[in-house]
Order: structure tokens, then sequence, then C-alpha cells
């Protein structure tokens, strides 16, 4: 790791202490029973699965979009057919908070995933009590098999990142001691750089699915901006999509979505 990525890691390694806070003062249900993991949703899903990001900003980008409330555009990209959430958590780079998570889960039935820079066991309690159905894991951070523990522990379906072909070796060997993974994110982004490329989904995947059986649920991350890149992605056999920025700078979030749906 190095440069931005390396700086965000510390930064959350800061930032990771005040879960404990909001861990013992967030006293909500869980309803994570009444809904799908993202992989469950996906693959029950006919047309094209779009994982819609709340992200209020991003390092390369700043500000993004101004949140007043979370609840109603959690609700208006449920209502444009989406198949699940992603929402960032981390505070100084993203803007994101748990409070937008818990926030999501009370608005929809969609499956939500807690999208962070996982580096502690507290993320996994406050992901599961708030009652999100999924967790980002960044091959990238390290701690794997560790972590793939927690996430079974708190019954949360684990998103494992991927960026390199290099990293495929990190899942063969967890597919060696029996913990194969089922999904699968392709970051089109290099974290180190931020620098993006729709290339990296359509090298990735077909490798991932040869390695893996065509069961595997491979999403496909960031950069991804209109129909016509959506199309370019299938074409290597990408099961689903996570998009972010496209969606949250848009006027119309609803028509962006059924847009990228292909509607």
């Amino acid at each position: 790791m190095e440069n931005i990525l390396r700086e965000i890691v510390e930064s959350r390694k800061k930032s990771v202490a005040h879960g404990f806070k909001y861990l013992k003062e967030c006293e909500i249900g869980n309803s994570k029973n009444r809904r799908k993991s993202l992989s469950e949703s996906i693959n029950d899903n006919s047309g094209i699965s779009i994982i819609s990001e709340i992200k209020p900003a991003s390092p390369t980008l700043g500000e993004i979009k101004e949140i007043s409330n979370v609840s109603d555009i959690a609700r208006e990209m449920e209502n444009a057919g989406v198949v699940g959430l992603s929402v960032l958590t981390e505070p100084d780079y993203f803007n994101g908070s748990y409070e937008n998570l818990r926030l999501a889960v009370e608005a929809t039935a969609l499956p939500c995933l807690m999208k962070d820079f996982v580096i502690d066991e507290v993320q996994f309690e406050i992901a599961a009590k708030i009652g999100a159905t999924n967790i980002l894991l960044i091959t990238a951070l390290g701690n794997l098999e560790k972590f793939l523990e927690f996430s079974l522990q708190y019954d949360l379906e684990p998103l494992i990142e991927v960026h390199m072909a290099e990293e495929i070796e990190e899942l063969e060997r967890l597919v060696e001691i029996g913990m194969a993974p089922k999904l699968i994110g392709v970051n089109n982004r290099n974290l180190n750089t931020m620098k993006i490329d729709l290339i990296n989904s359509k090298n990735l995947i077909p490798l991932l699915k040869e390695n893996f059986g065509n069961n595997l649920v491979v999403i496909s991350e960031s950069g991804i901006k209109s129909y016509e890149d959506i199309r370019y992605l299938l074409s290597s056999k990408a099961d689903a999509f996570l998009v972010g920025s496209s969606i949250m700078k848009s006027n119309n979030i609803k028509n962006t979505i059924r847009y990228l749906r292909g509607l």
C-alpha cells in the first residue's frame, strides 16, 4: 500500500475508535432477517443488476452531493429497481457515516453493504447491529482469513474486493482452507493512484470465473458512467455493477438508474 490508500487507512485507524461510542449509543433492532444478501438479490434478478452507492464525497471529486435526507435517497434508489445499496461509512475522505447506513437499512428492504476500509472487529459488530447484510473486505488491506471469520461470526456476507491478478492467489488460499468466496468485487480504480480503467474488469472477471466457476458472483466497481459501459462489462461476464459517483452527481437519481439498467 502507498500514497492515498495508506493515508486513508492511517486516518481510519484513528477514527475507528469512535465506533465503540456509536455501538454503545446505537439502540436499534436488527432488521436483517427480512432481506436478502447481495449475492441472493443479484442471482434472483433477471435484468441488469445495479448496486447504487450513497456516496457524499470522494478523495478525487471532493463533495459530490450534499445529502439532506439519506432515507429519501435510499427509497428513490429502491424505487428505481436497484438490487442493493452500498453505503459509505468512512468519515474523513468520503463524508460517510454509520448513521447513513442505519438510515438506509431502516428506509428500504434492500441488501445493504457497509462500504469502508475495514480494519477492526468493531466495524463488523456495528454493521451487524445496524442490520447490514454485507461488508466490504479489501484484499490489499490483508487479514482476509481473520475478517472472513468475523463475517461468519456476525452473519455478514463479505464482498471481497480485488484489483490485480496477483490477488487471485489470496482467493485460492481461501479455497484451500474451506473459505471459498462467493461474492467478489473487481475495483476498476487503483486505490494507490485513484486512476480508473474499466479494462480491469474486462481482464480480471474472466480469470475469476475460470478459477472459481461461473457460480461465483462478480461485481464490477468504479468508473461506470453509462449504459454503454455496462454493455461493455457484460461481455466480460460481470454479474452486477456498483455505481456511485455518476448516480450521486445526477439531478434525477431514479432516471439515471433506469438508464443504467437499459430502461
